[in-house]
């Protein structure tokens, strides 16, 4: 289990302070979708991390560099989860529900009208 002031800390940089270290953040958002969604899976990858052990136990006489491991790690997870798995989930989602409001007859300037 990783330390619990590490993912803490990870999650301030992720999600407080917008800090991407690993992974470039693409333009904007992932979709027009507001941000709430978005943090409910942060938070959700956030304790997904303080379950998983991050260090191995050969070096636990080192806290120093148990904490700096398990916020790296931690950072690294939310990152993945969210800059991969849920800007690809919520790009997919925002794209076949225009597809059906536009293919059941929809008119596109209305749709524009409401999307943002």
């Amino acid at each position: 289990m990783a330390a619990t002031l590490a993912v803490v800390l990870a999650g301030l940089l992720h999600i407080t302070f917008g800090i991407s270290i690993f992974l470039a953040p693409r333009d904007g958002r992932c979709s027009p979708a507001p941000p709430v969604a978005s943090w409910i899976f942060s938070v959700a990858a956030l304790l997904l991390a303080k379950d998983v052990t991050l260090y191995p136990k050969f070096y636990i006489n080192l806290p120093y560099f148990e904490f700096a491991v398990d916020t790296i790690g931690s950072l690294v997870m939310v990152e993945l989860a969210v800059g991969v798995v849920w800007c690809s989930i919520e790009q997919l989602v925002h794209q076949l529900l225009r597809l059906i409001l536009l293919f059941l007859g929809m008119k596109e300037e209305t749709y524009l009208l409401m999307e943002f």
